[in-house]
């Protein structure tokens, strides 16, 4: 019998085997079988999923799960299976005795009943919950004898099923993983029946108005998933429309967005698209949406227009009209439209690459002067992210003192310049780790002279391969040792590398 873990591991995705493996440990495989050469089980993910699992020990590539998995390679249940025959062969029983077993009780129970009385019982198991309803239509689906009215009962089990989780889920502002990947197998076995059959009115109206109504609550932590049903079930002007009635209970401007979406490339309802669109205009982004509107029909200077307003009156990001005011006036060639652009796009969102833009679509005569201001534009900028970008220009004007003084003055870390400026400069990048070396030392702690430690390597680097002086760097060493003799942590950290 040839199944091993390395066979589960060649046959799942990383990310199932993983999750397989939590399945094993956590004792989510129940009464585990074997018919044969055919291993089998129910595994349990949570309190709202029982699976149907089996696989063929001699050739694992014949298996069969019933949940709703189909993202490549074996499922994480089939994982958790194969790792319990692997571990615990005897744990397995034999399924013809168990069913010889089963087969009589069975006969003695259900010998004076009648084919109505077994066919009410059988009712009653089915609709006790979805789970067991589930599991007879998964019966029923591997028999091949499903038909169009089990297929819609399935989507109602695996609905409500979700529905349950989401609930819970907002309930109580999340929950277990198990349960957040079950409730992503379930709408995935849904989306496939909603694309497969026509779901009728009814039935997409209820998983509409369901999930919408949790969606809104937005406690859950899978409001995306939950959108993306929702918009799945959507067929017709009647389910959008409905869709719209709950966001328009929402007071979030990104639902008042979802809305305008929906009027515009759902509906094609341009009219109530731009009555929205006009009636929120606060934002940079608001106009910037609105000039790509207007830029899409055809109304190239009506968008213009929209995305200089957008540029002067729109609050918080505004770049976005930026851009698109500079292809325009790329488009047009107007050279000092272009570059007042290239500029401002520059000013707005500091890079190398936008810096070297401003300059490549520059005139010569403009060259300097505008270089000069764009670096100093940085220089006396408030924000210290942009010193980073300031050191890339300095490098490629080849200006390493002034990288070094950025370094030096702790307004960026060497580590995209080191090997540079240890080279160019290897006494002042001493006296820089040195610095580093003392602040580590002074914490007091043993993570602490590690990580000075660490740091002591590079400037042993300094002195023996670039100074040549393995003297000073000995003689530095000692002095750190000799410094601090009632340390015993940090004399054991800087001996190692001494």
């Amino acid at each position: 019998m040839s199944l091993s873990i390395e066979d589960l591991e060649k046959m799942a995705a990383e990310q199932s085997f993983q999750k397989g493996i939590n399945y094993y440990q956590m004792n989510l495989v129940n009464n585990p079988l074997i018919d044969g050469n055919t291993i089998k089980a129910e595994v349990s993910g949570s309190s709202f999923s029982l699976y149907d699992v089996e696989m063929n020990i001699d050739d694992p590539s014949s298996n069969h799960c019933s949940c709703p998995y189909d993202w490549g390679g074996i499922c994480k249940h089939l994982v958790a299976l194969g790792l319990y025959w692997c571990n615990d062969k005897e744990a397995f029983r034999k399924v013809k005795k168990e069913k010889a077993k089963l087969k009589n009780e069975l006969d003695q129970l259900f010998k004076s009943l009648t084919r109505e009385e077994l066919t009410e019982l059988l009712g009653e198991f089915v609709y006790e919950n979805d789970n067991s309803k589930s599991k007879v239509l998964n019966f029923i689906q591997d028999k091949g004898k499903m038909s169009n009215e089990l297929y819609l009962e399935k989507l109602k089990s695996l609905k409500n099923q979700a529905f349950a989780i989401l609930m819970e889920f907002n309930q109580y502002g999340g929950g277990p993983i198990n349960e957040e990947n079950n409730f992503f197998e379930f709408i995935n076995g849904m989306e496939k029946l909603i694309n497969k059959l026509d779901i009728p009115s009814s039935l997409r109206h209820e998983i509409i108005n369901e999930f919408m109504g949790e969606y809104l609550i937005g406690n859950s932590g899978l409001d995306d998933p939950t959108l993306d049903i929702v918009y799945s079930t959507a067929r017709n002007k009647d389910d959008w429309e409905l869709i719209i009635q709950h966001l328009k209970k929402s007071g979030s401007r990104y639902d008042q967005e979802l809305i305008m979406k929906i009027y515009l490339n759902k509906l094609h309802n341009e009219e109530k698209y731009l009555k929205l669109r006009k009636k929120q205009l606060k934002y940079g982004m608001d106009y910037y949406k609105l000039a790509c509107y207007y830029q899409d029909i055809d109304q190239e200077e009506k968008a213009v227009q929209i995305a200089l307003k957008g540029e002067k009156e729109g609050e918080g990001r505004i770049i976005d009209n930026i851009t698109f005011l500079k292809k325009y006036y790329q488009k047009q060639n107007n050279y000092q439209k272009t570059l007042e652009y290239l500029i401002k796009e520059y000013k707005e969102s500091p890079s190398f690459e936008k810096y070297l833009s401003v300059l490549d679509n520059c005139k010569k005569d403009d060259k300097k002067q505008i270089k000069n201001d764009l670096i100093s534009y940085l220089k006396e900028s408030k924000y210290s992210r942009y010193n980073n970008e300031l050191a890339l220009i300095y490098e490629s004007q080849k200006n390493y003192e002034e990288i070094l003084k950025l370094v030096m003055a702790n307004k960026i870390y060497p580590d995209n310049f080191s090997e540079l400026l240890i080279n160019k400069f290897p006494h002042e990048m001493i006296d820089y780790y040195s610095q580093k070396v003392q602040g580590y030392i002074n914490n007091k702690n043993r993570s602490s002279y590690q990580s000075g430690a660490q740091i002591a390597l590079i400037i042993k680097e300094i002195y023996t391969k670039i100074l040549k002086s393995s003297s000073k760097w000995e003689d530095y060493i000692q002095n750190i040792l000799e410094k601090y003799p009632r340390h015993p942590a940090l004399q054991e950290e800087f001996k190692k590398i001494f």
